[in-house]
């Protein structure tokens, strides 16, 4: 059984609602299970999943943990910050596959107005062969 200490990189990703949450948060020390509750998500995520991503807290001698309320809901906003992707351009013979989940190069691309400054562009994936499209603007070339 792998445990978490081997694995190389926790990734902690907080949904909207739990973002919107963390303002609930005071300036005072909070249990694990406290944290939990105001959140709205299982005890268990926040010791096994948050402590070991590096969530800041203060153990005591006797084992109890204790979770700062704005030091959480600060670092719990920075990783949320952190986990955001930067935009990809597509290339003009780029789109997305559903299938294969990727950006491939599109085979045999053409390509159909829709509006005055807007482009359907559609083809085959150079993968699976499906159908791809994806919207450009009128300007963009294919």
């Amino acid at each position: 059984m792998r445990r978490f200490s081997e694995s190389p990189e926790i990734r902690v990703r907080f949904p909207r609602p739990q973002i919107i949450k963390l303002s609930r948060l005071l300036d005072m020390e909070y249990k694990p299970s406290e944290i939990a509750d105001e959140i709205g998500v299982s005890p268990w995520v926040v010791y096994n999943t948050y402590l070991h991503a590096g969530c800041p807290h203060r153990r005591e001698k006797s084992g109890q943990i204790w979770i700062h309320g704005l030091s959480f809901a600060a670092w719990a906003r920075s990783v949320n910050a952190a986990d955001k992707k930067k935009p990809y351009s597509l290339q003009s013979d780029e789109a997305w596959c559903l299938k294969c989940n990727q950006v491939v190069k599109m085979l045999d691309a053409h390509e159909r107005k829709l509006k005055s400054n807007l482009v359907m562009i559609y083809g085959q994936c150079s993968i699976c062969g499906g159908k791809v499209n994806r919207l450009a603007s009128g300007k963009e070339k294919k």
